[in-house]
């Protein structure tokens, strides 16, 4: 486990995305994220006063294939992936993708369970499209629905 992180800001990555009551643990299962951007040790001084392991910081934002929870009304910030484009992204199910709920994970085994693998857990890049949309959402709840956002991880910003 050595050098950079390997992934790049809208990769889809398998986690061990933390559960809200348990914010600075990881989850009990893998979990797919999708990477808002990772961060090197030192670059990741300027998002956290928390101790950042030397492997650096990723963060990254929840998903679940759980598409009937919001019914056919989505709320700002979340994006629905339908089964076409979920294939794409080597998925079988559609999903959507929550910018309101986001993980702050030092780069670690603890929080990246396939670190050592091949591919380091990385699942697909988001097409430039999805991503644009997911920087749009994620940019548009932090100017006007700050209350929305669930913030989860060790390395999340203080206060949150």
């Amino acid at each position: 486990m050595t050098g950079p992180i390997p992934f790049r800001s809208g990769d889809f990555v398998w986690t061990r995305f933390p559960f809200e009551n348990e914010p600075d643990e990881p989850g009990l299962v893998r979990h797919a994220a999708c990477v808002i951007a990772a961060f090197t040790q030192q670059q990741a001084g300027a998002a956290t006063s928390a101790d950042v392991p030397a492997r650096g910081l990723v963060v990254g934002v929840y998903t679940s294939s759980k598409v009937g929870k919001f019914g056919d009304a989505l709320p700002i910030g979340v994006i629905q992936v339908g089964r076409e484009q979920a294939s794409r992204l080597g998925g079988q199910v559609a999903f959507f993708i929550d910018v309101r709920k986001r993980a702050f994970l030092p780069y670690t085994r603890k929080f990246f369970p396939d670190i050592d693998e091949p591919g380091c857990g990385l699942i697909a890049p988001a097409s430039r499209a999805l991503f644009d949309e997911v920087k749009r959402q994620y940019l548009l709840v932090n100017q006007r629905h700050q209350d929305l956002i669930v913030n989860v991880g060790p390395l999340r910003p203080p206060g949150t």
